[in-house]
């Protein structure tokens, strides 16, 4: 039998659903409960997740791809008898579509220049809409998105050509789908409150469409079907991030702070401060994410070529700025820093061939991280000097330089493709969080796990608490794992204590029966495990005995496993790769094994 199998309580992230993350033991019933209401049965163990109404998380998924929330704004996406208002045109349904079904729609004009329209109501910002739609009787189809401007563009269903592009519209697109179907699509950034398509021609003319789609972002991701409700995938709110590596490998449950992104245009480069000596082309590689929406910067001028981002800081609070780049000709890329609320002109230095810093100056952190495919994090901390504004440039150079603005030379090909930036208060940079046009900034709400175990799978006389965990930065703050009674008199904590050690300790009725301190690389990935019974209290850290006591109680009344402590106080940011109790004080050797890496 493996060890792992005598725990009585055993959370390995891989299930989870909204407002839940479930456990492996103790088993038990996934259906609802058995009081008739829509929740899960508690029996399990499996902790309760939140993270509010919050949709700006992202992770890395599967297939090592950054992975959003994804909404598709329109009601009846494909039910155009609905919602859909008809001016000058019918709609008849049961048409065979791109997809291989009859869910295809055939729009008929009955007068010149006929239409189908939905209101729409969601602010501004970054928004691309789009549709499926095969020439009929008629090759023009337009689509129009209303609002302060009106941004649409005419695409000729006959050879999959673009007729026409409004100036209110970023980019627009037609791409084959085959048997003469194409998705069409036109981005803006402005306020959405009306899409229409039209058939373009004299009366009686006709196109077939399907699937229409409006969406934030620069590119129409995947379908999404919407019926009276938007349609939503990705991750969505209330749901428990599993991270992924850049392979897809490694999965661990990621809990953040609450973090955010200052940034208005994380991803619509256009829309950032000032552009010197550069060109911006929207949409012009696969970034990160899986799809066409990275930026392709080029020099248009020997010398220095930049753009940047301006935020307002606040005198001593620390900042990170993030940014994925990469290399397409221009092999060093280098991140400064300007502005009254910065110390001096900081600069850092990276090399988009080999992954790595080739200089910094200045900042308090620098760094890089491989993301696959060539695409690289890159990003700086510092400590605002004042308050006001500061701002991060971005810097294509040719080679890396002791100084700030370093030279680029011109050719009107080569250059750099930048995607997914995050200007953040933080000691680092968390997780991406995107932002299509929020001048305020858009919030990322804190995860918080809580409530797993039960009387059953805990047992206070004896047993182990053991964790696989990594701290997302040493920023000496407070953060535990603990067991408890649903009060913080009866306990035991696993910490990353706020002077960058572990600590262990356990309480019965509020006093302190045991505690350990010791030093560790909290950072990397840890097995540790508490093992707790009368006069018999010891610790082990990847397969090594670090402490032990021989004197002392256990607590009472344990019942509760939290990402916090028993006042609520304390949550765990981290990664947490494996949780485990056991309801049996395990020997030294089977400590050993349990916790070597």
């Amino acid at each position: 039998m493996a060890l792992i199998d005598k725990a009585s309580l055993l959370f390995v992230p891989s299930v989870v659903a909204e407002g839940k993350a479930f456990n492996i033991l103790p088993s038990g019933n996934r259906a609802p409960d058995n009081k008739g209401g829509a929740g899960y049965d508690q029996t399990r163990a499996d902790f309760d997740f939140d993270r509010g109404s919050n949709t700006a998380a992202t992770r890395v998924n599967a297939d090592g791809l950054i992975e959003k929330y994804r909404e598709n704004l329109l009601l009846q996406s494909n039910a155009f008898d609905t919602t859909w208002a008809s001016v000058g045109a019918t709609e008849t349904s049961g048409q065979s579509g791109y997809d291989n079904t009859n869910n295809a729609w055939l729009i008929q004009s009955t007068s010149s220049n006929g239409r189908i329209e939905q209101n729409t109501s969601y602010g501004s910002g970054v928004r691309t809409y789009s549709v499926y739609a095969k020439a009929g009787t008629s090759n023009i189809l337009r689509i129009r998105m209303q609002g302060g401007a009106n941004a649409y563009a005419d695409f000729d269903l006959s050879d999959g050509s673009v007729d026409y592009t409004d100036s209110d519209v970023i980019e627009s697109k037609i791409n084959s789908v085959g048997s003469g179907w194409y998705r069409c699509s036109i981005n803006t950034n402005d306020t959405s409150t009306k899409v229409y398509i039209y058939v373009i021609g004299a009366s009686g003319l006709n196109i077939l469409i399907q699937n229409t789609q409006l969406e934030s972002g620069l590119v129409a991701t995947d379908v999404l079907t919407s019926g009276a409700t938007t349609g939503k995938a990705g991750v969505l709110v209330d749901l428990p991030r599993i991270n992924f590596d850049a392979n897809g490998e490694n999965g661990s449950l990621l809990l953040e702070p609450s973090r955010t992104n200052l940034n208005a245009y994380s991803e619509y480069i256009d829309g950032w401060s000032d552009k010197i000596n550069v060109t911006l082309t929207p949409n012009a590689a696969t970034s990160p994410e899986g799809v066409d929406n990275a930026y392709k910067i080029y020099p248009t001028a020997t010398g220095s070529a930049y753009f940047f981002d301006s935020q307002n800081l606040v005198s001593g609070t620390d900042y990170s700025y993030s940014i994925f780049v990469k290399q397409d000709g221009v092999r060093y890329y280098q991140l400064t820093t300007s502005g009254g609320a910065t110390s001096g002109n900081n600069y850092a230095n990276f090399d988009l061939q080999e992954g790595t810093k080739a200089f910094d100056s200045g900042f308090d952190d620098a760094d890089i991280e491989d993301y696959g495919n060539g695409w690289y994090r890159i990003y700086v901390v510092f400590t605002a000097a004042a308050t006001g504004i500061g701002r991060i440039i971005s810097t294509l150079i040719d080679e890396p330089t002791d100084g700030r603005l370093g030279a680029i030379s011109k050719n009107g090909t080569d250059g750099s493709l930048v995607y997914g930036s995050v200007y953040e208060a933080g000691s680092y940079p968390s997780s991406y969080i995107p932002n299509h046009g929020e001048s305020g900034g858009v919030t990322r709400a804190a995860d918080l796990c809580t409530g797993g175990g039960s009387a059953e799978s805990i047992n206070s006389t004896e047993g182990v608490l053991y964790a696989e965990i990594s701290a997302l930065a040493e920023d000496v703050s407070f953060k535990t794992i603990c067991l408890h009674d649903g009060t913080n008199t009866q306990r035991i904590n696993i910490w990353y204590w706020n002077d960058g050690t572990f600590k262990v300790d356990g309480h019965n009725s509020n006093v302190q029966q045991f505690n350990f301190d010791f030093d560790a690389d909290l950072t990397a990935t840890n097995k540790i495990a508490v093992k707790y019974k009368a006069n018999d209290f010891s610790v082990f850290l990847n397969g090594s005995k670090m402490d032990s006591d021989t004197s002392g109680a256990t607590p009472i009344g344990l019942n509760t496993l939290d990402f916090r402590n028993g006042n609520d106080l304390y949550p765990f940011y981290g990664n947490v790769k494996q949780l485990a109790v056991f309801n049996e004080a395990l020997s030294d050797s089977e400590l050993a094994t349990l916790t070597t890496l």
